[in-house]
């Protein structure tokens, strides 16, 4: 196989995440792995809207972090957490902070680089241009003008601006890509793929299942990730944790992150749901081994049918069976979970995933190794290398 891998290249990444989070996404992962060949500076989100007045935890956190600055989180990778108003309501309040973040950008790039712009976030668009980049490329990873709390018609006018002047645009589902490439013919189906070797580790006989999982009864189902109204179908999960109140379902990650109306009151009503917060990344595993089903309990909303859940192939590669509400995105890997609509197909689903065999959890992990990292990173480097030489050819 050609090694297309990136090499020598400057990268400017404008994340739709920080990067302390613990749940790790795309911007996360390929951040990390570019950093092995290129120099990636990595500018944590500034968000997309005014904090409400219950995030004063979420503000104080962000500004502590923003007294960091500019740091260097290992050799190649460089972390830019930026000031900026927290004011988005106001076009002259987007525009002075494009000014203030563009600003720090240039003070953090290395001096006189021609960066690759990578971009996760259709609000950042202003930016393009800025940094004399070489390219621009625009990873699509939501139908942001779904998400809650957003100023939809605006995000949709930033979203349009910026298919028609990026050079490459990635779309993580098929749903994304259909309703992107009509805006740019540079756009390419790129779906999640996940750390499929880290959560192999959960088949390791040797790993210990973390202590705070060890007095739970079996059989258990687990979720890892946002806990949110926009996400979590939370009516759902608690009529199916109703009818199975022998089975705990345990909840790992976030509580509100994107939505601060979500309310889980009802979750923590349910005696057999726990909530047991965020966790490191590195340890996922373990609490993946406990699990004997995992699941993926999403809304059927607007902003999830765009969504193909990085999870969905984190719980493959750890060879379990996969419950989840049936997204259009997910419908190309039927054969490798458990589809549902409703709380009736949801207990028998969980039913149905405890009587497997142990061929099907080795279908599984063979099937998730087709979506790793080291398989994407090849793919990207291939078509950033492609799109390169054509702007070289172009003279532009």
């Amino acid at each position: 196989m050609t090694d297309t891998i990136l090499r020598g290249e400057t990268i400017l990444i404008l994340a739709n995440a920080e990067w302390d989070w613990s749940t790790r996404v795309n911007c996360h992962h390929i951040a990390a792995r570019l950093a092995n060949n290129n120099q990636v500076l990595f500018v944590d989100t500034i968000g997309g809207r005014t904090p409400a007045p219950r995030e004063f935890s979420k503000i104080v956190r962000r500004l502590r972090r923003i007294a960091g600055g500019v740091r260097i989180v290992r050799e190649n990778l460089t972390v830019l957490s930026p000031f900026v108003l927290p004011i988005y309501g106001s076009e002259r309040a987007r525009e002075l902070n494009t000014m203030l973040l563009a600003q720090q950008i240039r003070l953090a790039l290395p001096k006189k680089s021609k960066p690759i712009l990578w971009l996760f976030l259709p609000s950042l668009v202003g930016l393009v241009g800025r940094f004399d980049e070489k390219l621009v490329v625009y990873h699509c990873i939501d139908e942001h003008a779904a998400n809650p709390n957003v100023p939809a018609q605006q995000v949709r006018e930033w979203e349009a601006r910026l298919l028609k002047i990026a050079d490459l645009v990635f779309a993580s589902s098929s749903t994304l890509y259909e309703a992107k490439r009509a805006f740019n013919p540079n756009t390419f189906y790129l779906p999640n793929v996940a750390d499929t070797e880290l959560f192999a580790q959960a088949r390791d006989a040797s790993l210990p299942i973390p202590d705070d999982l060890a007095d739970f009864p079996h059989p258990m189902a687990g979720y890892v990730g946002n806990i949110s109204a926009y996400k979590v179908n939370v009516d759902l999960l608690c009529e199916v944790a109703q009818r199975k109140l022998d089975m705990p379902f345990i909840l790992i990650g976030p509580i509100g992150r994107g939505d601060p109306s979500t309310d889980v009151s009802k979750l923590r009503a349910q005696p057999n749901i726990v909530l047991l917060g965020d966790r490191p990344y590195q340890e996922l595993p373990r609490y993946v081994k406990a699990f004997d089903i995992c699941l993926i309990p999403y809304n059927q909303n607007e902003s999830n049918r765009g969504s193909l859940p990085m999870k969905f192939f984190e719980y493959l590669g750890a060879g379990k069976p996969v419950v989840a509400t049936a997204l259009p995105t997910l419908a190309e890997f039927r054969d490798f979970f458990y589809p549902v609509h409703n709380g009736d197909e949801f207990v028998h689903a969980l039913d149905s995933a405890l009587t497997e065999d142990a061929a099907r959890v080795e279908a599984r992990m063979q099937f998730a190794r087709k979506y790793s990292w080291s398989a994407r990173m090849q793919e990207l480097g291939a078509l950033i290398n492609a799109g390169l030489a054509k702007k070289t050819r172009s003279g532009a």
